[in-house]
């Protein structure tokens, strides 16, 4: 038997705005109750939370995107042909977090045997009027190489990270310290003199290794994750920051902590002062687009 599958689109985004429009910037508090599953360390119940309180934020004040798409499933089995039709929706809410303006704040409850996690957070949202750039940006271990992705390492294993854009633009990566509460600045290199790391789209870069660098980027750092002696695991958070605009065009120094109209980006400055310079330059500029990644290291 032989199957024809013809995908027809019909329509995606129900809503459609003119690109000119502005995406309206309001402050918000939630609260979100969460249910600790039991193969889950609170860490990562903190990290899950977080990210389902600010989306719940999100969706109350502009709602969700509805995409359908219908999908027509043409087969033919000795010259009998027969179709279907079948019809998938999905949602995405339509806004995006720029930045806490409190920090979040976790309750552990118990409830008749539920393990709950209480968090409540308090921020400044932008709502989407446009698609952005979905590029793609993978952690990797041990190895360059695409099909070792993942969020989970080993102390003193090497650290590379895949990215590729559809799109010309710019990048900056950052390494959210949880136990320190610092955050460090990754890429553009310490030795590039530049403010961000210059992106040609389409292109796949192997970033933080030396063996697939290209010559123009200088020299390459290159990472390892370490947890510290007498902890089991540590979580860090991976922010990869895209634009097509070049938002940073000074270079950042080590222990930077000028926050100004320059245009600076800054190389290690303490969480609170990250989140405001983020909050700041997505509101700026609303092309830029900005993935977070939980990273764990567990001690060998």
């Amino acid at each position: 038997m032989k199957q024809l599958l013809i995908l027809i689109t019909l329509f995606s985004w129900a809503l459609g705005i003119s690109a000119q429009e502005k995406g309206k910037v309001k402050t918000v508090e939630d609260t979100y109750l969460y249910e600790i599953p039991s193969n889950v360390s609170y860490a990562q119940a903190c990290q899950f939370a977080l990210v389902k309180a600010q989306n719940a934020a999100i969706e109350k004040e502009f709602g969700t995107s509805v995409s359908q798409n219908d999908v027509v499933l043409i087969s033919n089995d000795n010259g009998q042909s027969s179709t279907s039709f079948h019809s998938m929706t999905s949602g995405q809410v339509r806004g995006v977090w720029l930045g806490d303006v409190a920090e979040p704040k976790f309750e552990r409850l118990l409830d008749g045997g539920r393990d709950l996690l209480k968090v409540t957070v308090k921020g400044k949202i932008r709502e989407l009027v446009t698609a952005g750039v979905e590029f793609e940006a993978k952690p990797l271990r041990i190895q360059p190489d695409k099909k070792l992705t993942s969020d989970t390492f080993k102390n003193g294993e090497d650290f590379f990270l895949y990215f590729k854009s559809p799109v010309d633009g710019y990048l900056t990566v950052f390494l959210f310290d949880i136990l320190t509460n610092q955050v460090f600045c990754m890429l553009p290199y310490q030795s590039s003199g530049k403010g961000s790391f210059a992106v040609t789209h389409e292109k796949e870069y192997y970033l933080f290794s030396a063996a697939k660098a290209d010559p123009a980027d200088g020299e390459v750092d290159e990472v390892v994750l370490t947890c510290s002696e007498g902890n089991t695991e540590e979580y860090n958070n991976l922010y990869v920051i895209f634009s097509p605009n070049n938002y940073a065009k000074i270079s950042s120094k080590v222990g930077q902590k000028q926050l100004s109209d320059d245009l600076i980006v800054p190389s290690s400055l303490d969480y609170k002062e990250f989140n405001a310079w983020l909050t700041k330059y997505q509101q700026k500029d609303e092309q830029m687009q900005v993935e977070r990644i939980p990273i764990r290291i567990e001690n060998n």
